[in-house]
């Protein structure tokens, strides 16, 4: 009888510990901190659109690090017109800060599409959502890894809970093969067809729970994080009550700087500003990008 719900128990179990652990590691937002009227670090924009939502992938990280790179001389952005969405992108030299890979990114994109080293914002959208996941998938695991290595963020499920977690599943992983092959036997079934079908379906559970502990989750907070967060966050609350901010175009980075690429990894820009979503749907000021 034991045996009959040895391999549900144990499985419980095993859920029950990952639940909890998942829970007790969710990424949270800290409370907004003191008012303040000026960025509060030197985190790249693309870091601070992450941290603000909890790590989870954010398009805001593209568009500020491409008006932060247009900040920084290496990009200049143009409207030759009243309408934002004919802004064009030319390549420039910077000033000499060395990029990280993710801007390298953004770059070698403008450069791949330019002609003549110019190219418009709408243009930068792919054609295909394979290509598309590959390079924002790309994109933003570099960003993590400069969070990681600022000492702002952590994997989600330490290495220790994920090396307990997966040697918790030997024990339903193997109760299944022995449960398996003790059913198959009373049926009747030959040594053979036995002994594969409890492997199968080891190898399935097996499988499945290793994907459960390595599924990507976004990462977490560290403490150092989470003081930077709420200081983001306060210097958010001072943007949104500076009048004509949301309404910014792209080629207002000319006057505004780095506070524009901040403002747009803060979700401060308005939606129908964005500047170019680097998918085969991408939008610039409503319309569809060519």
């Amino acid at each position: 009888m034991l045996l009959d719900y040895s391999v549900l128990i144990a499985l419980a179990i095993w859920i029950a510990f990952a639940v909890v652990s998942l829970w007790r590691s969710r990424a949270r937002l800290p409370e907004a901190g003191p008012a303040r009227t000026d960025p509060p670090g030197d985190e790249p924009p693309a870091v601070v659109s992450l941290m603000i939502n909890r790590w989870r992938a954010d398009e805001d990280a593209i568009d500020a690090t491409l008006l932060d790179l247009a900040a920084r001389g290496f990009l200049e952005l143009r409207q030759p017109g009243d309408d934002p969405a004919e802004t064009t992108v030319r390549l420039r030299k910077g000033d000499g800060r060395s990029l990280t890979p993710y801007e390298q990114q953004i770059l070698d994109r403008v450069h791949r599409l330019s002609v003549s080293g110019e190219t418009s914002l709408s243009s930068l959208a792919f054609g295909s959502w394979s290509e598309a996941r590959r390079w924002r998938g790309a994109f933003y695991r570099a960003v993590v890894e400069e969070a990681r290595n600022r000492g702002l963020s952590r994997r989600r499920l330490s290495r220790k809970t994920s090396r307990a977690l997966l040697l918790g599943a030997a024990a339903p992983t193997l109760l299944t093969w022995f449960t398996w092959w003790w059913v198959a036997r009373d049926l009747g079934a030959n040594l053979a067809d036995q002994l594969t079908g409890a492997t199968i379906a080891t190898i399935g559970l097996g499988i499945a729970l290793y994907l459960v502990v390595d599924f990507g989750w976004s990462d977490q907070s560290t403490p150092e994080g989470q003081r930077s967060a709420a200081d983001w966050l306060a210097y958010r609350a001072h943007l949104e009550e500076v009048d004509g901010v949301a309404d910014l175009a792209p080629a207002d980075i000319a006057s505004w700087g780095r506070d524009m690429a901040f403002a747009s990894a803060l979700g401060v820009l308005s939606t129908d500003e964005a500047l170019v979503r680097l998918t085969p749907q991408a939008r610039f000021g409503g319309r569809q990008a060519s």
